[in-house]
């Protein structure tokens, strides 16, 4: 199939911070290639999986529109994308990386390339220049990427057609603590689950990369996300809130369950919605 390739300076002028955010998320994200999901196994572990799966069943139930067309912003090398593909919508993907794209293209199965889009360009410039209304958007981990999350939220809320569905997955919470003890242990098991995926890539001859993100996961410098601010955000935007889901995302499963099952901890969550 044809890529898609486009620049932002297609679209309007970008401010010295925006752009030192999206040239460092273009850089990291070419670092990653096809070893992203090697990188990441706390989006794709067993225990991970379940939620991935609750997600898009939700996602698909609600949406209710067979061989729908849907949007995957930030598609990466397909870990929504593809799932759904395969469950019969038309697919458009949009990646800031040539390189994840080309590595997508590539796994996309012969038979689906006629209901499959990709487009190299980020994700702002995407939006901005869209003008295709969709019956579904799902986003996974972009949002903290983005120098401006708000302003593609509400872009994301225009590229819906009336009674589509919005999933945001996978995103990074700002936290509450409440309990000092509860939040130490949590903090612990991270270290524990950490070290041992460190040995795990290093094994696998997998480099590591983890300074890089400073600059890229632009808004873990104010804690993440706050799914109530977003929730508001999506109201403002003519979407009603379906379901809001906060977990705790580990490397590993073992991890990920204890965190949930014995901890009630939790660091990323997943918000469904629906325009009015």
């Amino acid at each position: 199939m044809d890529v898609e390739m486009k620049t932002e300076a297609e679209a309007q002028a970008l401010d010295p911070v925006r752009e030192q955010v999206l040239e460092e998320n273009r850089r990291v994200h070419t670092l990653e290639n096809a070893h992203y999901l090697d990188r990441h196994p706390e989006q794709t572990n067993r225990y991970q999986k379940r939620i991935l799966k609750n997600a898009l069943d939700e996602f698909e139930r609600h949406l209710d529109r067979p061989g729908g067309e849907v949007l995957d912003v930030g598609c990466g090398t397909g870990y929504l994308f593809l799932p759904l593909l395969r469950r019969g919508f038309q697919m458009t993907g949009v990646d800031l990386s040539e390189t994840l794209v080309e590595v997508l293209d590539r796994r996309v199965r012969k038979e689906f390339v006629d209901d499959v889009r990709l487009v190299a360009q980020d994700v702002e410039s995407f939006l901005q220049q869209e003008t295709k209304r969709y019956d579904g958007i799902v986003c996974s981990a972009i949002l903290h990427h983005l120098y401006d999350y708000e302003s593609a939220v509400r872009q994301l809320a225009e590229r819906l057609k009336p009674g589509g569905i919005l999933l945001i997955f996978f995103e990074p919470l700002k936290q509450r603590i409440a309990s000092k003890l509860r939040f130490r242990l949590h903090r612990l098991l991270g270290r524990l689950d950490e070290a041992r995926y460190e040995r795990d890539m290093h094994r696998r001859g997998i480099p590591l990369i983890r300074d890089d993100y400073e600059v890229a996961d632009y808004q873990r410098r104010f804690g993440g996300i706050d799914p109530d601010h977003l929730t508001h955000l999506l109201n403002d935007s003519g979407l009603g809130l379906l379901e809001k889901t906060a977990y705790c995302a580990r490397r590993t499963a073992w991890a990920a369950w204890i965190a949930n099952r014995l901890l009630g901890t939790a660091n990323t969550f997943n918000l469904l919605a629906r325009k009015f």
